[in-house]
């Protein structure tokens, strides 16, 4: 081919080469955008040349990638916020209906797509031009070619990867974060898109069902209410699950309760997202107390520490007359839930025992998260001992000591939506009587279940010591 000829075709095509060049750079600096999406908001964008794949990102717990379509662009949503507040509304608005989600949810979602896809035409077509300007085009024509021949491109870019697009490819998928979320965050992407319907369908189902059972408390007759100079609510383990929150103001309200105690997994990974349920506790109105669990960090910590009602226990505290003390977990100072070792927490257990032996002002009630703490704490030395972590509610008394577990508020959160066989929703009420000397001492233990997502409610009262109140243990079920 003569030189000439050679030359030619260079000129010909190098325009062709920079609006590529220019709609490249220019999708790939500026196509990041946040949109909200309900109560979420997500960040979307794309990265031209990349890996072909859809990247899904939860920070700090960790990201999944697939390979969903074979053209060479990157596609990325992460999770920057999420509004409780809104996300709560929604999903209890007397407007929601259940088997309208995942047509509301695919609807957003198509609206989102489109805004993006528009902003992607139009970052290709100024990239385009700016290309030809840098090659040193003037031309308006010329440069009005450029542009739309990027829109051109972009637009059949898009169409080979909606043509060619997979969602399947999320079966298979890859991770990077923490090894300790994998299994959960895995669990979710997969089952998601299945199980959107059901989970709204659960969730109504469970705020209407928990609120006509917790009414009809006032209709139980008999049992009624242990006359109590002070009532402590226990929650514990709510696990991220903004539900917990709506059980927990309808039984303070029900049931006029004067404190509430939380032994620790309030979030699942600690996470700043997560920490935003917080919020949740200023509308309960009451003095909150709280000790961290293996779930919780120090960010979840500082979050509590500027909350209105809430205290995190350091040192001892006296509410109501109460004199309360506790310890967070050993492993709260980071943000991997994996628990202490059973060394570890048999060691804290007895520096419990040891520093409170040796004092005469034991409180009334102390609180710890794990069960294994808890259960070696030394009969006798103080009256009532709280706690969490094993999902399971329970109260026993040993010698002069009540060890009373909570459960778990929150259904041990999302898993508890996934389980074929969910966990029930579980709290506990301690009622304390003013002795004749002025001094305080638990009477009965309450513990209030909402099983099966809401379809049956139960109150089991147990009794501690014979007193004023005593009629038998007893156990209820709606």
């Amino acid at each position: 081919m003569p030189m000439e000829q050679r030359t030619k075709n260079r000129t010909r095509h190098l325009p062709v080469l920079f609006v590529v060049l220019g709609l490249i750079f220019f999708l790939n600096l500026f196509s990041s955008t946040d949109y909200r999406f309900f109560a979420v908001v997500v960040n979307l964008k794309v990265l031209v040349g990349g890996t072909a794949q859809t990247r899904l990102v939860l920070p700090p717990v960790g990201e999944v990638r697939a390979r969903t379509h074979w053209l060479p662009v990157r596609i990325s949503a992460e999770l920057r916020s999420v509004e409780l507040g809104a996300l709560r509304q929604t999903v209890f608005s007397p407007q929601f209906q259940a088997d309208q989600v995942l047509n509301q949810v695919q609807a957003a979602a198509s609206r989102i797509i489109f805004h993006f896809l528009l902003k992607l035409v139009l970052l290709a077509f100024l990239g385009a031009m700016t290309g030809l300007l840098l090659l040193g085009v003037r031309s308006g024509r010329k440069l009005l070619q450029g542009g739309l021949l990027g829109i051109l491109v972009v637009l059949t870019a898009a169409g080979l990867i909606y043509i060619t697009y997979e969602p399947d490819a999320f079966q298979e998928v890859e991770y990077e974060g923490m090894i300790e979320a994998a299994p959960w965050l895995l669990t979710v992407v997969r089952d998601a898109l299945d199980q959107v319907e059901e989970l709204g369908m659960r969730v109504q189902t469970l705020a209407a069902n928990l609120y006509s059972a917790l009414q009809r408390l006032e209709e139980i007759g008999p049992v009624g209410l242990v006359e109590a100079d002070v009532l402590v609510l226990h929650v514990s383990d709510i696990h991220n699950n903004p539900v917990a929150y709506n059980f927990a103001a309808q039984v303070v309200e029900s049931f006029d309760v004067d404190l509430i105690l939380d032994t620790g997994d309030l979030t699942d990974w600690g996470t700043a997202l997560e920490a935003e349920i917080t919020r949740r506790i200023e509308a309960l109105g009451r003095p909150y107390v709280f000790v961290s669990g293996n779930h919780d960090s120090p960010q979840v910590v500082q979050r509590l520490l500027e909350t209105s009602h809430a205290v995190v226990l350091g040192e001892p505290v006296v509410i109501a007359g109460l004199h309360i003390a506790g310890t967070g977990d050993l492993v709260a100072g980071s943000y991997l839930p994996t628990p202490a070792s059973p060394g570890e927490l048999a060691s804290l257990a007895e520096e419990i025992n040891a520093f409170w032996a040796a004092r005469p002002d034991r409180p009334h009630i102390f609180m710890v998260h794990n069960h294994r703490v808890a259960e070696a704490l030394t009969p006798g030395l103080f009256p009532v001992v709280v706690y969490g972590h094993t999902h399971l509610w329970g109260v026993r008394q040993e010698g002069t000591t009540v060890y009373s577990n909570a459960g778990t508020t929150g259904a041990a959160g999302i898993r508890g939506f996934q389980a074929k066989e969910p966990l029930p929703y579980s709290l506990s009420l301690l009622y304390f009587v003013r002795s004749e000397d002025g001094s305080l001492r638990l009477e009965a233990v309450d513990g209030v279940h909402v099983a099966g997502l809401g379809q049956s409610f139960s109150l089991q009262r147990t009794f501690v010591e014979p007193g004023r109140n005593r009629g038998g243990d007893v156990e209820l079920s709606l």
